[in-house]
């Protein structure tokens, strides 16, 4: 394996050194946090140049490329441009959440960076209703699913709840989902303020729901998001469900 540390000091070094590279942060796991990082981690590296630079330093930096190092060589305008909520690259702002440039010589990329790691605020209630709509649709066929004695279907419509839950839940706060690597990390280090749960108590009823679909705690979950989301102004996306079967409600 190559002497990584190494090659990230030529890199650093580079970066510095160059007028025309203005900023350096990190992708990936060492992004967020050193607890992530084994012996088995790669890096991967953003470097950001103005937009006048020659294309002769984009090349240079690239050639720092390998199987064990990634480097995404940017104009300060792709950057602005890349990650735009519905766009091709979308599913990258997570990757922005809590990440702090190494390298910012105008002091234009921090603020970039920390944009693209929130949930734009002009899409947040139309991805708050889009998920919870998609949510009460998974657990309501799960539970008439197992109401019907179809445990299979119950199940997976149990398990593909939660991605949506997690959408939602997130999107409340102006956040985006993290991926699932960091799902604990995330819940734990840097908590939902409307969660109504206990961290722990709500990570094991959620990996109890992913292993086995339990009703009963998809009815638990169910009956405490209902009540937050009808609190912060959602009633009206559960209102629309009145005619199919309630799960945890009177019937």
């Amino acid at each position: 394996m190559e002497n990584l540390e190494q090659k990230y000091q030529s890199v650093l070094k580079d970066c510095t050194e160059n007028e025309h590279i203005i900023g350096l942060f990190w992708g990936g796991s060492r992004g967020k946090s050193d607890d992530f990082i084994t012996e088995n981690s790669d890096m991967d590296i953003y470097v950001i140049l103005s937009d006048s630079a020659p294309k002769e330093v984009k090349e240079k930096m690239e050639s720092y490329v390998s199987s064990w190092v990634e480097i995404r060589v940017m104009h300060i305008t792709e950057l602005k441009n890349h990650a735009t909520w519905g766009g091709s690259h979308e599913w990258d702002r997570y990757n922005f959440a809590h990440n702090k440039p190494i390298i910012d010589k105008t002091g234009e990329i921090e603020k970039i960076m920390e944009e693209k790691g929130l949930l734009p605020e002009n899409v947040k209630a139309s991805v708050i209703k889009d998920s919870l709509d998609a949510y009460i649709n998974e657990v309501y066929r799960s539970a008439k699913y197992y109401r019907d004695g179809k445990d299979m279907a119950g199940y997976l419509d149990a398990v593909e709840s939660l991605p949506f839950l997690m959408a939602a839940l997130y999107a409340l706060e102006g956040r985006v989902k993290p991926y699932n690597k960091y799902f604990e990390w995330e819940l734990k280090n840097h908590p939902l303020k409307f969660l109504p749960f206990d961290v722990e108590e709500f990570i094991a009823d959620y990996l109890e729901i992913s292993r086995t679909g339990n009703f009963e705690t998809q009815a638990k979950i169910y009956k405490a998001v209902k009540k937050l989301f009808i609190e912060q102004g959602y009633k009206d996306i559960f209102d629309e469900w009145k005619v199919y079967y309630f799960v945890g409600d009177e019937k």
